[in-house]
């Protein structure tokens, strides 16, 4: 464990959560659009009956349906790239997808630690 992973929670240690920290800061992804898409469906449920209302209830579902693909795909590329990249560590599925969920639905400026890798870029775990 690097003096760098001392200072973070227990669930954030390690070098397969900092790779797929890296992994999920590298890419911009529909994801990031969860919160917002699901204000929006709250709104609209609570708001009153109208041809505006049904119209972004069903948008924003539709979108929130898309969102979740985008994120199950995302949480099994993730899971399925640390896996290779560290063949000799437990590399669980469900648990490191819901940790890359719980990363990419946050926008960049909120995500603790904070991202070392813009987007686009490559983090210093990433296989060469």
């Amino acid at each position: 464990m690097g003096a760098r992973d001392a200072n973070l929670p227990p669930h954030d240690r390690g070098p397969v959560r900092a790779f797929v920290r890296d992994e999920v800061d590298a890419r911009h992804r529909l994801v990031g659009a969860f919160l917002p898409v699901l204000g929006i469906v709250i709104i609209s449920v609570l708001s009153p009956a109208s041809d505006w209302q049904r119209y972004a209830l069903f948008g924003s579902l539709a979108a929130l349906a898309v969102i979740l693909a985008d994120a199950v795909v995302m949480g099994v590329s993730v899971t399925r790239e640390a896996r290779a990249a560290f063949p000799g560590e437990q590399v669980p599925g469900l648990a490191t997808g819901w940790y890359a969920f719980l990363r990419a639905h946050r926008s960049r400026a909120l995500r603790r630690p904070a991202p070392r890798v813009s987007p686009g870029g490559r983090g210093p775990h990433a296989p060469r």
